[in-house]
């Protein structure tokens, strides 16, 4: 799914240096599926550096992204800055190429920015989202923190009875 608002022209775009600034806000995040991130406010920065045969992408992100403590799910913000690379060639897709290269299909007029900046930003998050190992004055939801324990209460696993394991265990290799 496109979003025209991360489309950038390449019909017609000279050889050189070229600067697209785009704002990334909550609405980005609310139609991707699988996404950790409740709010934004992101400046991205591309300068777009076009050469006869290649295209080179350097995305500056900054802002802040709203997400939930890992521990007790309270919301909280986390500042990023991140500066990613991205490498185009115009060729044909099928053939192999270089990993770190994406190629798009000859006569190809519009990039959309929009699932790599999706990826930049989710990356740009910390492995852990548990702010209060690092800021004393964020306190974690205990109380929700309770309840979520009470949930996962671990009960004693109850083991199935005649298991396909356990016949095959009393098999007896009788050679009478």
């Amino acid at each position: 799914m496109a979003d025209k608002q991360f489309i950038i022209r390449l019909n017609g775009l000279e050889v050189g240096n070229h600067l697209y600034e785009f704002k990334v806000t909550d609405s980005f995040f609310e139609t991707r599926d699988y996404s950790d991130i409740q709010g934004a406010n992101v400046k991205v920065s591309v300068e777009l550096l076009k050469q006869n045969s290649v295209i080179n992408l350097t995305f500056t992100i900054s802002g802040t992204l709203h997400v939930l403590c890992d521990r007790c799910v309270k919301p909280y913000d986390v500042e990023i800055d991140s500066v990613e690379k991205m490498h185009l060639r115009f060729g044909d897709p099928d053939e192999p190429h270089a990993e770190d290269v994406f190629v798009l299909p000859h006569g190809e007029n519009e990039l959309d920015i929009s699932s790599p900046l999706f990826e930049f930003i989710t990356l740009a998050l910390p492995a852990r989202l548990v702010p209060c190992e690092e800021d004393k004055n964020f306190k974690c939801d205990f109380e929700t923190l309770n309840k979520l324990n009470d949930i996962s209460v671990d009960e004693p696993e109850q083991k199935p009875e005649n298991t396909t394991w356990d016949k095959l265990k009393n098999i007896n290799f009788n050679n009478n």
